[in-house]
């Protein structure tokens, strides 16, 4: 996907094969929170120094990538305060909520809610070391 996307958004966004940086990969909201979601993904690479994790499903998941945890992102009142670290953070979901908190607006709509129930899916991360 060429931007972030979830439930209610996807049709959204372009499909297909994008090379970003994890720093593109962010979308800066003025109050941090969670960001950066691809969905739909069939396969990932992720490379760094010339080695590379490849990971890929036996369906579509979901992943966000970042600087920081969930837990900073959480915690954060201010995007000042989410230091990059010297680790990328990778998130792997078979699903998200769909947008919206009914804080300024709607809540998600009731087809885009992720509900609580057993699910499983599998990934197969595959390491390539520079040659």
């Amino acid at each position: 996907m060429s931007g972030e996307s979830y439930a209610d958004s996807h049709r959204a966004v372009r499909m297909g094969l994008f090379e970003k940086s994890i720093d593109e990969l962010r979308t800066a909201y003025v109050y941090p929170q969670e960001n950066g979601n691809r969905s739909g993904v069939h396969w990932l690479d992720l490379t760094s120094a010339g080695s590379m994790l490849h990971i890929n499903g036996d369906q579509p998941f979901q992943f966000a990538a970042r600087r920081w945890t969930t837990e900073q992102l959480e915690a954060a009142s201010h995007t000042s305060e989410l230091e990059p670290g010297d680790r990328v953070w990778l998130n792997l979901d078979l699903g998200q909520t769909g947008l919206g908190s009914a804080s300024c607006g709607p809540g998600v709509l009731p087809a885009h809610r992720l509900v609580a129930a057993p699910a499983s899916f599998i990934l197969r991360f595959h390491v390539r070391e520079p040659n």
